[in-house]
C-alpha cells in the first residue's frame, strides 16, 4: 500500500483532502406504487429493542398525510445540501429519491461530501464557497470530525485510538509499539463533554451561520453520528472500553449540538452497533474493509434513517 491513501486515513487526517467533483444532479420524484418489501433500515430499526427512529430523534412535528407533503411551496423543487467528510459518502444519491417521494416534489442535489474534512472546514465553507448553496437549500446534511480540536483531549484520545487500530488493520506498515493487551500509560481518563467544548463551539457556530444565511425560510437541519468499524481492532488490542468511551461523547455533544440548535440528529450507532455498543457492523456486511466507512446496505440504511425522521424544518435557537 505504499504510495497510496487509505479511505480511512483520508477521513480523519486533517491535511489530506479527496478532491471529488462537485455538479448537480436533478432527481425526480419516484412515482409508483410499493411493492410492500420492507427496506433495509426498517428490518434494521425492527430488529433493535432501541432504535427506533421515535427513540433516537425528537421530531419536531407529526408524521406527513398524503394530502400534506411539506412546508414548501407546492411543486416547487427543493435543493438537498449535503456537506460532511467521508463518512456521508453515498447519502446525496440515496436520500434525494426518498426526499423526492416524501415531499411529491423534484430534489436537486448538491453533494460535498469531501474526505479529510474536519468541521472547522465545515463552518469555512459555509462561510465562503457554500454561502450561496446554503442560503437555497432547504434540506442539509452536515458533519464534520473534530480534527485538530482533539488534540487537547485526555488520553485515550480518538486520535490515540485510531493510531492503536493500525498495529491490528494495517500491521505491515504500523511503527509503533502496540500489541494486543497492551495497557494505556498513564492511566486512561474518559472524557467529558467540558472536554470536547472546543468542538461544540464550533459546531453552535455552524448551526447559526446556517440559520443566519438562511434568512427566516423553512430549512430542515440533519446530523448524525458515525458507525464504531474498529471495534474488533479495539477488542484485539485491549483498550475497546475506552476508545468507545471516547467515540460515545463525541457523539453526545453532536447529539446536544443538534438539538439545542433546532437540527434533527440520527443515532447510526444504535442500528449499526447495537444499543450496548457490542455489536461489529463489519459482521453484518454494512462496512467496508477499512473499517471506516459504511458499503453496500450501510449506506442504504443511513440514507433511510434520515429519510425516517421526517421533513418537517427545525426552528433556530433562542
Amino acid at each position: 500500500m505504499v504510495g497510496s491513501v487509505t479511505r480511512r486515513s483520508v477521513m480523519r487526517s486533517p491535511g489530506v483532502i479527496l478532491l471529488v467533483v462537485v455538479g448537480l444532479v436533478v432527481v425526480s420524484c419516484a412515482g409508483g406504487e410499493s411493492t410492500g418489501t420492507t427496506s433495509p433500515a426498517e428490518a434494521a430499526i425492527a430488529a433493535s429493542p432501541t432504535a427506533s427512529v421515535a427513540s433516537t430523534t425528537t421530531p419536531t412535528s407529526t408524521q406527513q398525510t398524503e394530502s400534506d407533503v411539506g412546508p414548501f411551496p407546492a411543486g416547487e423543487p427543493v435543493d438537498l445540501l449535503v456537506m460532511t467528510d467521508s463518512s456521508g459518502w453515498g447519502i446525496a444519491e440515496r436520500l434525494a429519491p426518498l426526499a423526492a417521494d416524501a415531499l411529491d416534489r423534484e430534489v436537486r442535489v448538491r453533494d460535498w461530501a469531501r474526505g479529510g474534512e474536519p468541521i472547522t472546514n465545515i463552518l469555512e465553507w459555509v462561510q465562503t464557497i457554500l454561502a450561496d448553496e446554503v442560503a437555497e437549500a432547504e434540506i442539509i446534511v452536515m458533519y464534520g470530525y473534530p480534527g485538530g480540536l482533539e488534540y487537547e483531549l485526555p488520553e485515550p484520545s480518538l486520535l490515540s485510538c485510531f493510531e492503536a487500530a493500525d498495529a491490528v488493520v494495517e500491521p505491515e506498515e504500523y511503527t509503533g509499539d502496540w500489541t494486543p493487551g497492551t495497557k494505556w500509560e498513564p492511566t486512561p481518563v474518559v472524557p467529558t463533554t467540558d472536554d470536547w467544548r472546543p468542538y461544540r463551539d464550533v459546531l453552535d457556530q455552524l448551526y447559526d451561520e446556517i440559520w443566519e444565511l438562511r434568512a427566516g425560510k423553512p430549512t430542515i437541519i440533519r446530523t448524525y453520528d458515525v458507525p464504531l468499524g474498529l471495534i474488533g481492532p479495539w477488542k484485539e488490542l485491549g483498550i475497546e472500553a475506552e476508545c468507545t468511551a471516547n467515540w460515545e461523547v463525541q457523539f453526545q455533544v453532536v447529539r446536544e449540538a443538534a438539538e439545542a440548535n433546532g437540527a434533527g440528529f440520527v443515532s447510526v450507532l444504535d442500528i449499526f452497533n447495537g444499543p450496548n455498543r457490542d455489536e461489529d457492523p463489519l459482521e453484518k456486511g454494512w462496512m467496508s474493509g477499512d473499517l471506516m466507512h459504511p458499503e453496500g446496505e450501510g449506506w442504504d440504511i443511513i440514507a433511510e434513517l434520515l429519510a425516517a425522521y421526517g421533513f418537517e424544518p427545525g426552528q433556530p435557537s433562542g
